[in-house]
């Protein structure tokens, strides 16, 4: 089974980019084998990928959808299972195995996350940021990354 991550900006306007996603996520599940896809649901482009994923859900059935934790929720005790997923979540991953200070804890988890997966899909506008440095992460490690943003090249 292959994989698949999302980074991009925190603000945009995901919505003008909805055709080129869903074009893109259905050649990922159709043609390259993706049944798995992960999120960290923080900004406009992983909410809207997350929500598009879900969306696919009655279209392909196979495909499931993580939330990728960067930090523990505070009511977490014991398990994971113990807070509230987002309901367009199958199910929720924390990827750290060593504990980094808070402020680093999402760039250590996007390594991690890029480390995992098979493809990137990203929705990058600029040479700077966190989902920048993913992207230029997953290059350096000869991921494919498909960029929804014409023109647009690490």
């Amino acid at each position: 089974m292959k994989s698949c991550a999302f980074f991009g900006h925190s603000k945009m306007n995901v919505g003008q980019h909805r055709e080129k996603l869903l074009e893109v996520l259905k050649d990922l599940i159709e043609n390259k084998g993706v049944e798995q896809f992960y999120s960290g649901f923080r900004g406009d482009f992983d909410v809207y990928c997350s929500f598009l994923v879900c969306e696919l859900k009655d279209r392909f059935p196979q495909i499931k959808n993580t939330l990728v934790l960067s930090y523990i929720p505070r009511t977490v005790v014991h398990s994971y299972s113990d807070f509230d997923l987002p309901r367009c979540f199958d199910d929720s991953v924390y990827l750290l195995e060593k504990n980094v200070p808070k402020r680093l804890a999402i760039v250590e988890t996007n390594k991690s996350l890029v480390d995992t997966v098979d493809f990137v899909v990203a929705g990058v506008m600029t040479h700077f940021g966190g989902a920048y440095m993913a992207c230029e992460y997953a290059y350096r490690r000869k991921k494919p990354i498909i960029s929804v943003i014409d023109g647009w090249e690490i």
